[in-house]
């Protein structure tokens, strides 16, 4: 009878973290107990430091799990071997994973999915494109092809991705996003050839890094750039310089960042965040007593951080890059971001203006920078329509919507290509009324008091307060889900970097892609809960690997 009445390891690791939050431990357990749970962690630890593996790997779920199933067989456990875990249990635990998207499934289902891919480069030379899905429940990596032995032109992608999109429904897909290389336009155009009613857009968050790159090219602001690099570099390179500085702020001054010119804005924004503490302590008298101020990257990064021409250009260049960075990280994260871009950028440009006290002239510059490449590829039909249907902007900005045609445009082009059926497009225009109008189930007190809320979600509002317009409410679910960037295709690469070791770099690609595939589904799943990162700033996947 006891063996139906156990509970699986995962059922006792979360029964015994309720009850810890529950209860307090009386007594403490008995000596012999201790000593046996001593000589455990001892020969745990002994393990961990001949493999050479990071002591945080204890707070990975998993690692509760194994010691719950230890304890659960009792003595004389013989661990796997390694065939085993290459083999067998690697293909377990993968059908496993593989199992647990059933939740993602039935998302792609009622708002449809976006598919994703990005090509990468193994120790070994070995090209890698990976595919993943995005969708409002989450992220999935689902495969990896080694494409080392082909061409990567814009068929070979087109292939890739039309297998991707038959293995989960033409029907559940409503977009595929990639990069802005000029190849990915040769597949885009094959894709509309097949499927004509999947739309192809572009990253938002490789446009908006490509902004930031074109501001950082202005004179004036390359030349802070230039000027504050010096600082640090003189910072960190000396030991003695370095602790000072850290004794000085209380912290480190370089932030990296998951682009190059989004860490030029995060270490701009730290350097100006602690000018104060920069000019004392290149004012102490332990930084002179050492003598490097003497020396020419010294004597550099003194005259500079002495300087208030160069502070006033490290201001300026965080007035020009702080909104758009603010916007990278509302498009960067995997939150549904389709009815927010548009909006975002209006929001971006009219700040960019506000800290210059709304002197356009001496910012007409970056909003030029700003509108060409926005204009390039960020106003497809998908954009603007999710602009029109996210009641957060469209009562606010109703006449001025109203007004531009090209809203309007974006829905019907949706419904043209998403719904392709006549007569159900003409139903969904009289729905719209309704919307527009505020009338019925979206003039009801809580739909017009939850569109202000802080946290709004634009497509659970529909979910909610559609009712008045039902085939109308479907379409404006599955475009309000949609993200608008690749981030998390090119975020899978770090778990590749992370498997794909100098130690371990002859992995064939298989076993590689499926070691992948269970720790980035399993690392997904964990970071779905994590709301609280920064997505600029690249620490998004330092996990176990780091300590």
């Amino acid at each position: 009878m006891d063996k139906y009445c156990e509970l699986t390891p995962e059922e006792a690791v979360a029964e015994r973290k309720r009850t810890r939050a529950d209860t307090v431990q009386s007594k403490l357990t008995t000596e012999k107990r201790e000593q046996k749970r001593a000589r455990a962690c001892e020969y745990i630890c002994q393990w961990f430091y001949e493999a050479c593996i990071p002591f945080n790997a204890v707070t990975l779920p998993s690692f509760d799990l194994m010691l719950q199933s230890i304890g659960q067989y009792g003595e004389d456990l013989e661990g796997p071997t390694p065939y085993q875990m290459g083999g067998p249990i690697l293909k377990k635990w993968k059908k496993r994973v593989a199992e647990s998207f059933k939740a993602h499934r039935k998302t792609w289902e009622l708002r449809g999915c976006t598919i994703m891919t990005d090509a990468w480069t193994d120790l070994r030379g070995r090209g890698v494109m990976n595919l993943v899905i995005h969708s409002a429940y989450g992220v999935v990596f689902v495969n990896s092809v080694d494409c080392s032995a082909v061409k990567k032109d814009g068929k070979y992608i087109f292939e890739l991705v039309d297998s991707c999109i038959e293995e989960v429904g033409e029907k559940h897909v409503v977009q595929v996003v990639k990069d802005n290389a000029s190849v990915n336009q040769a597949a885009s155009n094959l894709l509309k050839a097949k499927r004509p009613n999947i739309f192809w857009n572009g990253c938002a968050a490789h446009s908006i890094d490509l902004m930031l790159e074109d501001i950082g090219k202005l004179k004036s602001v390359d030349e802070t750039i230039t000027k504050a690099r010096g600082v640090t570099v003189f910072l960190y390179a000396h030991t003695r310089v370095l602790s000072l500085m850290r004794e000085f702020l209380g912290k480190d001054l370089v932030r990296s960042g998951i682009t190059r010119f989004a860490t030029a804005y995060l270490n701009l924004r730290s350097m100006l965040d602690s000018k104060k503490e920069l000019q004392k302590l290149f004012r102490s008298d332990q930084m002179d007593e050492m003598g490097y101020l003497k020396k020419v990257k010294g004597s550099e990064a003194k005259r500079s951080v002495r300087s208030d021409f160069f502070w006033e250009g490290v201001d300026i260049a965080v007035k020009f890059f702080e909104p758009l960075a603010n916007l990278l990280r509302r498009m960067d994260s995997d939150v549904p971001a389709m009815g927010f871009i548009f909006g975002a950028f209006l929001d971006a440009k009219r700040e960019i203006l506000a800290r210059f006290e709304d002197e356009e002239t001496n910012v007409q510059k970056v909003l030029d920078i700003v509108d060409k490449r926005w204009d390039r590829k960020l106003k497809g039909p998908l954009h603007r329509d999710g602009y029109f249907l996210n009641s957060y902007y469209y009562y606010e900005n109703k006449l001025e919507i109203e007004l531009d045609g090209t809203f309007k445009d974006g829905l019907v082009a949706c419904m043209e290509k998403m719904v392709r059926d006549g007569p159900k497009e003409d139903i969904m225009m009289a729905e719209c009324q309704a919307y527009q109008d505020e009338e019925r189930s979206f003039g009801r007190e809580s739909a017009k008091r939850q569109r202000r809320n802080k946290s709004f979600d634009p497509a659970k509002w529909w979910s909610n307060h559609g009712s008045s317009a039902p085939n109308l409410r479907v379409l404006a679910m599955r475009i309000l889900s949609l993200t608008c960037s690749s981030s998390a295709c090119e975020r899978n690469f770090s778990v590749f970097q992370q498997v794909h070791t100098k130690r371990r770099n002859r992995l064939l690609h298989d076993k590689m892609r499926d070691l992948v595939f269970i720790k980035a589904n399993s690392q997904l799943e964990q970071k779905r809960g994590m709301k609280d990162m920064d997505p600029i700033e690249d620490k998004t996947y330092a996990d176990v690997v780091e300590d």
